[in-house]
């Protein structure tokens, strides 16, 4: 059957792993510590890749080399946080929509990323959980729609850095995720944290 020649095929969901940041309280880069035998970013992509037909790094950093082969996209100059990998993302393939998540959530699972997946509905800009109910969101594994990039961009230019910024804007939504899937957004910034992991 024709489509009618309004209809607008839905974006592509990539997904896009965040390494741009300093690991200064870890002492080392997060995304190449080893668990289970593989690297924390190897875990990561491979859950990606159940969920998305592609998926892309952001920011700069060394990889292994079974990941030597997968597109990057350098962090936007000038910004912080990780709006800088975020929109670099955005800006390098624009009519793409987002499944982000950061290098250091060791025990993200596939049922999270599907989770996300579910729950974009017509409208949806970006996915932002709250898993306190809180009002405190979680950007770094989230969701963002391909019409989200314009709040990215006044972001930018306004030198407006926090994510948490986005909760307010319309058409963003903040769901709990069920108690199963929230240890998935737990993130180890420190050897301390990373010693109370299990094997």
């Amino acid at each position: 059957m024709i489509g009618k020649p309004d209809q607008v095929a839905p974006a592509p969901v990539w997904g896009c792993v965040l390494i741009g940041g300093k690991s200064s309280r870890m002492g080392r880069p997060k995304h190449l510590l080893q668990r289970e035998e593989r690297t924390w970013i190897e875990r990561t992509v491979a859950l990606l890749r159940l969920c998305v037909d592609r998926v892309i790094i952001a920011g700069a950093g060394s990889l292994p080399p079974s990941l030597a082969e997968i597109p990057r996209v350098d962090d936007v100059l000038g910004l912080e946080g990780p709006l800088t990998g975020i929109l670099a993302a955005f800006r390098r393939y624009p009519d793409v929509s987002w499944l982000v998540a950061a290098c250091d959530l060791p025990d993200l699972e596939e049922g999270a990323l599907r989770w996300l997946l579910a729950s974009r509905v017509p409208g949806v800009l970006a996915i932002l959980p709250d898993l306190a109910g809180d009002g405190r969101v979680e950007p770094l594994l989230a969701y963002y729609d391909r019409q989200c990039r314009p709040l990215l961009e006044t972001m930018a230019a306004t030198g407006q850095r926090r994510m948490q910024w986005l909760r307010q804007m319309a058409g963003v939504i903040t769901p709990q995720p069920p108690v199963v899937l929230r240890p998935s957004w737990r993130n180890v910034n420190t050897p301390q944290e990373l010693g109370q992991l299990g094997p």
